[in-house]
């Protein structure tokens, strides 16, 4: 009888530890919210290079690969890159990266690296400006004789009064300054009328690539 039950406390003493490694192997690590914990990722490599004197050209990709962007750039002037891309590309890196030299102002290069994640034409747009400054885009507007606005970032219209012929251009990208003019008449039924205190047209960076 003692055989027995000694027998019967040894056996559910093995099957508890069974059950407990069972368990184990069926649970995953989980963060701090319980989540599971991230399966981490071999960052993938630039395989091509891109900077300046690529501007507006086409170039291709492969799906999957990586490829880095540089791009001059001098934060102590006040401008820096605005950058943007579709929705194929999946920025993996944003780092500026400062001069080898101790000299007060000097630039050094901003860096971006892209993974092209969908197939298809891809694009990226930058523009260097001062990004306290709003901006926009001129637009022609084919009405009552047709006149010249800018479409603002900020999703407002804006009819300036004194806009140079120099920006009279359609889809011309500005950045600007303006104050209201209230008191002005004008026979335009759009935007609202403005008086520019500043703009300029900032240097842009256009790259298309084709990802295969």
């Amino acid at each position: 009888m003692l055989m027995s039950r000694y027998h019967v406390l040894i056996l559910g003493a093995a099957l508890i530890c069974l059950l407990a490694v069972l368990m184990a192997g069926c649970t995953q690590p989980t963060t701090g919210n319980g989540s599971p914990t991230p399966t981490p990722t071999t960052p993938v490599a630039p395989s091509q290079a891109f900077d300046e004197k690529d501007d507006g050209k086409q170039v291709t990709a492969s799906l999957g690969s990586a490829f880095s962007l540089h791009l001059a750039e001098n934060p102590t002037t006040g401008y820096s890159w605005n950058l943007s891309h579709s929705a194929g590309l999946t920025l993996l890196k944003d780092e500026f990266l400062p001069p080898p030299t101790q000299l007060v102002g000097a630039g050094g290069t901003h860096l971006w690296v892209f993974e092209a994640a969908e197939k298809g034409n891809q694009s990226v747009h930058g523009e260097y400006r001062r990004p306290w400054i709003p901006a926009g885009t001129v637009v022609f507007q084919d009405l009552e004789g047709g006149f010249y606005g800018i479409a603002g970032d900020d999703g407002k219209d804006y009819l300036p009064l004194n806009l140079d012929d120099q920006f009279r251009v359609d889809g011309l990208r500005v950045a600007f300054e303006s104050e209201p003019a209230s008191d002005a008449a004008t026979i335009y039924m759009w935007g609202t009328p403005v008086n520019l205190t500043y703009i300029e047209a900032p240097q842009t960076y256009d790259l298309h690539v084709m990802v295969t």
